[in-house]
């Protein structure tokens, strides 16, 4: 079964749905993730998207028979075949305009990792689990892992992750990693159902903004967004709502 994306008002939430590898990820199904990713990023009428998954597990990693088979092939395969669309996926949530948020309910192992801790949210549930898993088959987190690890919980949760075989929802948040909770797909879109509440177009800004993390360009930023707004009739509108007049 490919992607399945569904409407829940001004959410949309994209499911994994290959439980019969537990999600795990080739070239093809790469493809279909980043190509729904993309059209989600181009519905103007979202204002979250929900990552969640069908099946045991969130994500068990890269299928790695297809990748071996590939790698096979030679250093152009590596390159275009896995990695082309392997990053794109990562490419597209990058370029999401509205808050993304992973919800785990099951394992999500290496490429899985990576996935859970890129977008703006991830929480973990009861039966939810993160681990690095690269580097036991040789390999490095190729698709941001390390990045996405270090933005959250800094350095000291990069190396906490590499020696742990499992991290549960609890010790992910105490090392600033993603939110604990029962159900992780209820949890998530929960939340993204408060967002669809916002004005939409602060709530683009603020996601753009999350990504800017130089401090000077962050300000620079975050004053042209807070001028147009402003300045916009419909502020003073709102300022009267909130003031009681």
């Amino acid at each position: 079964m490919p992607v399945q994306t569904q409407r829940h008002g001004d959410v949309v939430e994209i499911t994994l749905d290959w439980p019969e590898v537990r999600n795990a990820l080739g070239p093809t199904e790469g493809r279909e993730l980043r190509l729904a990713l993309e059209a989600a990023n181009a519905d103007e009428s979202i204002a979250a998207i929900v990552l969640s998954a069908n099946g045991k597990a969130f994500c068990a990693g890269g299928n790695l028979p297809e990748i071996v088979r590939l790698a096979q092939q030679g250093a152009d395969a590596v390159k275009t075949a896995i990695y082309g669309e392997f990053q794109g996926v990562f490419r597209a949530i990058r370029e999401c305009p509205v808050p993304l948020i992973t919800a785990v309910d099951g394992a999500a192992v290496g490429f899985g990792c990576d996935l859970a801790l890129a977008g703006s949210a991830t929480f973990i549930g009861n039966s939810g689990w993160i681990a690095q898993g690269w580097i036991k088959a040789g390999l490095i987190p190729a698709t941001g892992g390390t990045h996405y690890v270090i933005r959250r919980g800094g350095q000291q949760a990069l190396w906490r992750l590499l020696q742990a075989d499992k991290v549960d929802g609890l010790t992910a948040e105490g090392w600033g990693l993603a939110i604990a909770c029962t159900n992780a797909r209820e949890s998530a879109l929960e939340m993204a159902a408060k967002y669809a509440s916002f004005s939409r177009l602060p709530l683009k800004a603020l996601t753009q903004l999350a990504k800017v993390t130089e401090p000077e360009q962050h300000l620079i930023a975050a004053l042209d967004y807070q001028i147009g707004f402003l300045t916009n009739p419909l502020f003073a509108e709102e300022a009267q709502k909130l003031l009681g007049h």
